[in-house]
């Protein structure tokens, strides 16, 4: 019997993993499923490098309440010491100046997740999520969030999430508000449709990634769905929260 959780992720600054190379750190624009996958592991008290195996089983469905903006941050390492003190070389020197690095967040980002999965790993990963372990944080442990993580544990997640409370702005003089879904399988009304993109986010053992398919979709959902930021955000889920 399988069962879901409603999950809501959303901070001043977020990062999900991307093109890793050299001085660069990418992230995604979307929660990736190594991240929501250690998001939980994390929550249940598991160590890095841990067998998740069990928890290859889960279905993620992301929607992008609000996308955000990409966010380049610079940081150095061995600045502001003589040259014989700075970062060594591969030759065993010194490289006699400070390494600059580029680390790319998501800024002011808000998605809504849907998790499915066996009822009993539901219920676990429910629990660590109202009692974590390790406190959550997006991507990054730089990054907490600034909303509850856990929403509500459903029996239908993908439904709960077409009817979650928007954590955006209403948009002006409109009845419908366009809002992308992104899903590891097809919609039920169009079983045929081709994945939109594959995305190499998929954790293996020994810090290895596998890939996977996305659909991506857009679906108008109504506008009186859109709660608004900050403190209105945050009543409005307090009181869909007090209505389940």
């Amino acid at each position: 019997m399988s069962a879901g959780l409603l999950l809501h992720l959303s901070a001043p600054q977020q990062c999900w993993g991307g093109g890793q190379g050299g001085r660069v750190r990418d992230t995604h624009a979307h929660p990736t499923r190594s991240g929501l996958t250690g998001l939980i592991a994390a929550a249940q008290g598991r160590h890095r490098g841990s067998d998740l195996s069990d928890l290859a089983c889960l279905r993620f469905t992301v929607r992008i309440d609000r996308p955000g903006q990409r966010l380049l941050d610079f940081h150095t390492v061995g600045g502001g010491y003589p040259a014989e003190h700075t970062v060594m070389n591969a030759n065993g020197g010194r490289r006699g100046t400070a390494l600059i690095f580029e680390d790319w967040y998501l800024n002011d980002a808000a998605f809504s997740v849907a998790v499915t999965g066996p009822a009993d790993l539901m219920t676990q990963a429910a629990a660590a999520l109202r009692r974590p372990v390790y406190p959550p944080h997006l991507g990054r442990r730089a990054c907490p969030p600034d909303t509850p993580v856990l929403i509500e544990q459903t029996q239908d997640a993908e439904h709960a999430l077409r009817h979650l409370p928007l954590h955006r702005e209403a948009p002006q003089r409109a009845d419908s508000v366009e809002t992308v879904f992104l899903s590891e399988a097809p919609p039920e009304d169009e079983p045929s449709l081709p994945a939109t993109r594959a995305v190499r986010d998929v954790p293996l053992p020994g810090r290895a990634f596998g890939s996977r398919n996305l659909w991506e979709t857009r679906r108008h959902l109504p506008s009186d769905l859109c709660a608004g930021t900050g403190t209105a955000y945050l009543r409005r889920l307090t009181q869909y929260r007090q209505d389940l």
